[in-house]
This record gives C-alpha cells, sequence and structure tokens, in this order.
C-alpha cells in the first residue's frame, strides 16, 4: 500500500513538473516572439539624429520660427540617452514608481549634451531627483505635468511648458524644433506586452522622434523600452494627466521640454 502512495506521489510531482516546464515554455516562446516582433520594427525607425533644430535643414527658422506641419522632416529620431526606471532590475516600491524621474532624467541628460553610463549612473540620476522631490514637493510618487514641470525647471533649468489636448501635428513639430515631449498616460491602456502585468497605473512616456505611423518613445517602464515604437492612437488614447489617482479620466495633456 505504502509503494502504490509513493508511486501516486510521484506520478502527481510528475505531472506538475511538466506542466509547469510546459508553462514556462510557453511565456518563454511568447515573449521571444515579442523580442523579435519588436526588434523588427525598431530596424525599421529612422537614424538617429542629435536633435540641433531639424526644421533648420528644411528652411530658416528666422524665417519661420513656428514650422508647419507640412515643413518638417518626413521621419525623426531624437538621439536621447535611455535608462529603464529600474536600471538595476530592482523593481521595490520606490522603482515601480519612478517612470516620472527616469523621463525628467533622459531630458535632462539630453539637453546637457550627457549620455547615461550605465546602471550605477542612472540609479545615482534617479535618486538624485527623488531627493529633490520628496525635499521641494514633500513626495515623489506619481507627480501630475504640472509638478513634473516644476521637477524639470528646479533640476536642470530647463524650459517646460503643458500643452492641453496635444494632436499628432503638435508633437510632431517640438520634435522637429529639437524638444522633447513627455506624454502622462494611463500605463495599462498602452498595452505594451512587456510591461509587468497588469501594467502601471500611470507611465510617463518620452516622445522623441516620429515615423509616418508612430511615436518613437523611449518607454522607461521596460529594458527593452529604448526606441520603442507606438502607433500615434496608442499614445493619444493613453494620454492622461494623474488626477488623483483616477487617470482614466484625468486631463489630455503633453509637456514639452527644451533648453
Amino acid at each position: 500500500m505504502k509503494r502504490k502512495l509513493s508511486a501516486r506521489r510521484w506520478l502527481v510531482f510528475l505531472l506538475v513538473l511538466l506542466a509547469l516546464l510546459a508553462v514556462a515554455f510557453f511565456i518563454t516562446k511568447y515573449y521571444l516572439s515579442q523580442d523579435a516582433v519588436t526588434e523588427r520594427e525598431k530596424a525599421k525607425l529612422p537614424t538617429l539624429s542629435a536633435g540641433q533644430s531639424p526644421v533648420s535643414s528644411v528652411q530658416s527658422p528666422t524665417a519661420n520660427p513656428s514650422p508647419s506641419i507640412n515643413s518638417i522632416p518626413e521621419e525623426l529620431n531624437l538621439d536621447v540617452p535611455f535608462t529603464p526606471q529600474a536600471p538595476h532590475a530592482n523593481w521595490d516600491y520606490t522603482h515601480e514608481e519612478a517612470c516620472e524621474e527616469a523621463a525628467v532624467l533622459m531630458a535632462g541628460r539630453y539637453f546637457r549634451g550627457q549620455g547615461i553610463s550605465g546602471a550605477d549612473d542612472a540609479e545615482k540620476g534617479l535618486q538624485e531627483i527623488i531627493g529633490w522631490e520628496k525635499e521641494n514637493l514633500g513626495f515623489f510618487e506619481s507627480t501630475t505635468a504640472e509638478e513634473t514641470v516644476r521637477v524639470i525647471k528646479g533640476i536642470y533649468g530647463l524650459n517646460a511648458q503643458v500643452i492641453e489636448n496635444p494632436t499628432v501635428g503638435q508633437t510632431k513639430v517640438a520634435l522637429a524644433q529639437g524638444k522633447l515631449v513627455l506624454s502622462p498616460s494611463a500605463g495599462r491602456e498602452i498595452g505594451n506586452p512587456f510591461y509587468k502585468s497588469p501594467g502601471p497605473l500611470y507611465h510617463i512616456l518620452l516622445i522623441k522622434g516620429y515615423t509616418k505611423d508612430k511615436f518613437i518613445t523611449n518607454d522607461a517602464g521596460t529594458k527593452r523600452g529604448e526606441n520603442y515604437p507606438y502607433v500615434f492612437k496608442t499614445v493619444l488614447d493613453a494620454n492622461h494627466d494623474w488626477n488623483g489617482g483616477n487617470v482614466g479620466d484625468g486631463r489630455k495633456l503633453m509637456i514639452v521640454v527644451s533648453r
């Protein structure tokens, strides 16, 4: 009798082990296929630009200081340094909440002409921003667009302004002027397959370029987020401010950052 029970236990153990291996196999296969799709899309993106007012190569900025959608490059991809919001892949509470800080860090380094040399450098930069926020705002979690503007100005001395009800055209023109655009978002509406399920309630995308049908972003919510493309509609539909946690009903607005 004991031998029969022992044999049954081993059989159950083997069946459970096989089931777990099968689940792991299909999960790995899914992410590998998503990786392949993402890498194929990235391979089609325009060449990186240093971003010194790309529109100036199209026409003289003095002749038209506010270029129209018809006078800008067809495609653009500004060379903005990237870091995930958890540089050392430590997704603790602080780093789960650090997407705004990562976007600010990338923008700040870009306009200073500095890169991000690695995980240690990124972590140091994030902690400096978090420290500034705690001292000047009293918190660092889920900063609204207006609060994020204050952070950008306070730490980096950059120009930053909020535009309401942003359009694809407005965003493209800003990028063509060498500016960056930060898009506060209802993170679970973005649909990035590499987010930790169920995805962030609130998130900020750094928009650094565009193609004919997609925005090119540095998405700090995943280590795969460098040059991550999203179709225009995805970004605009997900675009919402924090709104006290009711993000889906938050205002539609973006932050335009420049020197």
